[in-house]
């Protein structure tokens, strides 16, 4: 459809009658018609939208016989357009708002448009032909649509050499513009494929990066026998479990848990982390490592991020076991077949300034066993038709441990039997370990 505007007009063909004429015009449609196919092959060879943009502009005003040409691609946001070619600008890019000026009011009403008289037109933009010299006589602007009919772009062409504008440039114009539309949704649907290509990539590298910053051997620990169990719901998780040497003698086992799920949560993980190995000599005490750890985050995150934590200091010559527990899901001890809850001892890291902790201490004996989760055990199969794993569940496998048996893998075993079909919506950590006899290597 053609929109007739003021300082506008359509011309009609003349009626020449002549064979000439006839044949001349035919001659036209071919030409146009074999630009159309050569725009649609070089589609199908070309990914790079602003050469075939260029392509596109050059065969428009060679063909209709304009002195320039532009086209201006609509941003994402479906309000700004973008010229992606305008010749005579040196590389300079035009930015026009939906419904302003011409191109913007094609693209608003989604109609070509005549102007045959740009200077008596209020919405004819004269400054860039004040910079660049050139003098705009008339104009032809037509929506490009895709498949869908949806607007793309705006193809404009300035100046037709011989005559005016007309009816059949229109016509050539949206013939012309359907390749580059199709160039434009291959283009995207390529930049897709590579940048989903290149984050699978990145994630693997970062899934990787995880996996090496976990302790590889869980063996040097004296006087307990550990086992872990680390399975992210995503490529990379927001949970973390560790064992840290001490100056003094004695290990840190954590197991933390932030908030969320995926890189972000990795990321923070990964400063936890970097945090309590640069503390790992810091004699203060739990507590305090804890309680700065907590202004740590929160400065970092801002309170939009946290982590629940626990936090255990094992020393292999007293078997005595401190730990502070921050906001976690208690961490289940089994003696001889009683389970003993190692509830919260302070709120979780990185929500408020200034929090305070406290510790809590036992001795563990030969046999005695601690299992630390995060809750993607504990709430596995919330909102399910699994119903949650919860913590009864938990302090009930825990109770019924064998000697010897390996409390990560059961538990885990448990909670993928819970699951069933479904997929755990969480990451699901678990860090066990059992207190070692003196004739197993523990202290004595």
């Amino acid at each position: 459809m053609v929109e007739r505007d003021a300082g506008s007009r359509f011309l009609r063909p003349s009626n020449l009658g002549a064979p000439e004429a006839a044949t001349a015009a035919l001659r036209r449609r071919v030409r146009r018609l074999r630009a159309v196919v050569d725009a649609s092959l070089l589609v199908n060879s070309d990914l790079d939208l602003a050469r075939i943009a260029e392509h596109i502009v050059a065969i428009a005003v060679r063909l209709i016989g304009a002195e320039r040409g532009s086209l201006f691609l609509l941003e994402p946001d479906g309000k700004t357009l973008v010229s992606l070619v305008a010749q005579g600008l040196d590389g300079e890019r035009l930015t026009v708002r939906v419904g302003e000026g011409i191109v913007g009011t094609v693209a608003s009403r989604g109609r070509a448009l005549f102007v045959h008289d740009p200077y008596s037109d209020r919405r004819f933009d004269s400054g860039v032909d004040r910079t660049t010299g050139f003098r705009t006589r008339s104009l032809l602007t037509v929506p490009v649509r895709d498949r869908e009919g949806s607007l793309v772009a705006v193809l404009q062409l300035l100046n037709k050499r011989r005559g005016t504008f007309s009816r059949d440039d229109v016509t050539f114009l949206a013939d012309l513009g359907a390749p580059f539309a199709l160039a434009l949704a291959t283009a995207r649907l390529h930049l897709e494929i590579v940048a989903r290509e290149r984050l699978q990539k990145e994630m693997k590298l970062a899934a990787d990066i995880q996996r090496t910053l976990q302790p590889g051997d869980l063996s040097g620990v004296p006087g307990l026998d550990i086992s872990a169990i680390f399975q992210p719901c995503l490529e990379v998780g927001g949970d973390y479990y560790d064992c840290i040497p001490t100056d003094r003698g004695t290990w840190w086992l954590v197991v933390a848990d932030v908030s969320g799920k995926g890189v972000a949560s990795a990321i923070i993980a990964s400063n936890v982390q970097a945090y309590l190995w640069s503390r790992r000599n810091d004699a203060r005490g739990l507590e305090l490592v804890v309680s700065e750890g907590n202004d740590l985050l929160h400065h970092l995150a801002q309170g939009r991020k946290y982590a629940t934590l626990v936090l255990v200091e094992w020393d292999p010559a007293s078997r005595q076991m401190r730990w502070v527990n921050a906001g976690h899901p208690p961490p289940m001890v089994q003696r001889k077949g009683n389970v003993q809850r190692l509830e919260a001892t302070g709120p979780p890291m990185g929500l408020l300034p200034d929090m305070r902790y406290s510790s809590q201490e036992c001795v563990l004996r030969a046999g005695d066993a601690l299992v630390l989760y995060t809750d993607g055990v504990s709430e596995a199969g919330e909102g399910s038709a699994a119903e949650e794993f919860g913590l009864d569940r938990v302090e009930r496998l825990v109770q019924n441990l064998s000697p010897g048996e390996d409390a990560s893998r059961a538990l885990a075993a448990a909670v993928a039997d819970h699951l069933g079909a479904a997929q755990a919506s969480d990451d699901i950590t678990i860090l066990s370990l059992r207190a070692l006899g003196a004739s197993q290597g523990g202290a004595a």
